[in-house]
Order: structure tokens, then sequence, then C-alpha cells
């Protein structure tokens, strides 16, 4: 069965070795997020495969490895929760990877003096590939309310918001699915850009998941015949940091 998604060479590589034996209670925990999120079956997910950068130590933490039952960290294999950093991380970080600047929060005014605004989420572009203009914030406001493209507000709000809003866009009960995914996608490609070419997807990759799934009922084409949703992607995103 030839694996590579045709229409995405960006996602071809190697298929990897075979699944190992019988999976550990870490393992059924992580098919347990994915099944939630409605992940398509494990023949079906080995279209996504690993890069060859990454060498067969780190297959288990492609979405292949991880839904074939390799996510548990064993010889020769990578803890996936280990390769990358949080969204909290980032956000307190005191300096971004190459290619990114952090900036700094305003003030009170929700001014942006010095050019300290940072990096702009919608528009950030990494190899052929462009965030869409996503998130907003309202340059008026004293909190500087940052608003996702699913929210009435934000047709109403025309100043971009850079990835350190994004960031620290709110969280817990009363979190979103637009904001959790804009946090996940920061890391994901602040840790793609930390790491290099071992981590398990390239930043062009991970913009093009955005932008599939963030129109509201968006899919993210994995092949021929299957997509995910938001939700798929988000928990992919969220098992490769801790």
């Amino acid at each position: 069965m030839n694996e590579r998604t045709p229409s995405d060479p960006e996602l071809g590589g190697p298929a990897g070795p075979s699944a190992p034996p019988a999976a550990s209670g870490r393992v059924v925990a992580s098919r347990r997020q994915f099944a939630k999120a409605g992940a398509a079956a494990p023949v079906v997910l080995g279209s996504l495969l690993s890069k060859p950068a990454l060498a067969s130590q780190a297959y288990n933490c492609t979405v292949s490895g991880q839904m074939s039952g390799n996510a548990s960290p064993r010889p020769g294999k990578v803890d996936c929760k280990t390769i990358g950093k949080s969204p909290g991380y980032w956000k307190n970080a005191a300096s971004w990877p190459a290619g990114t600047v952090k900036g700094v929060m305003p003030a009170g005014n929700c001014s942006f003096a010095n050019n300290t605004k940072g990096t702009v989420f919608g528009g950030f572009t990494s190899g052929g590939q462009a965030l869409v203009d996503a998130f907003r914030y309202k340059s008026e406001s004293s909190n500087c309310n940052v608003y996702g493209s699913r929210d009435p507000v934000f047709s109403t709000c025309s100043s971009k918001a850079s990835m350190l809003q994004v960031l620290n866009t709110p969280g817990g009960l009363n979190d979103t699915m637009i904001y959790a995914l804009g946090r996940a996608t920061v890391a994901t490609i602040l840790n793609a850009l930390s790491v290099g070419t071992d981590y398990p997807i390239t930043v062009a990759q991970a913009i093009k998941m955005f932008n599939a799934v963030c129109p509201l009922g968006g899919k993210y084409q994995v092949n021929g015949s299957v997509y995910w949703d938001d939700n798929q992607v988000l928990a992919y995103f969220q098992s490769l940091y801790s």
C-alpha cells in the first residue's frame, strides 16, 4: 500500500517500523483522546508519515506512530510529550526562535510602542504557507482583548493580533476551540522552529492544518478520502508537548 499523500508532498516519507506489541495504559489514554476527537482508524491515519529526518526512533511521535500504538516511550523510542514546549512555556520564555519576535503585551492603553508588538499571527509564512487572518484585537480596549474568527465581534476589529497575544487568550472551563487551537498552533510553530528537522511536523504543515480547520466546520484533508476536523488537529498538536 502506498501511504504517501499525493496532494501534499510535505507529508510523505518512509512508513517506519511495524507497530510493537500490546499498548500500555498511557497509549490507551492517548488513543482515547484521539477517539474522542473522532479520529479515523489507524490504518487510514498511516497516510500521515514520519519525515526522513526523524529516523526510526521518533516514528512513534508521528500521527501514524501514535495511532498504531507506538506512543508509549520505550528503549529507542521518543517520549512525544518531551519533544516540544507548551503554550505556557512560550508565553513566558525570554526569547523565541529565529524567524520570530516575541514582542511584549501592551500596557493599559493597548498601544504598541517602538515596534514591540512582535510577530503577527495572521500572515506568518513558512514553506510557501501563510497563516490565515484568524485573530484580531480591539486597540481601544484597556485589556487589548483578542477575538477569534468565529466570534461575531471579529469583523469589527481591524488590528491583527500577535502570536504572543494569541498565547495569552483565556483558557480554562470557558475556553473555546478557536483560542485553544490558536495557542496550540503558535506553540507548534515555535517548537518546529526551535527543534528543527527532528520535530514530527514542519511549520508549513502546521500552518496548512490550522488554515484548513480554522473556518467553522472546516476539514483538513489527510488523503483522498479522510478529513480531520479542528478537534483532531488540536489533539495531535497537543500530543507533542506537555
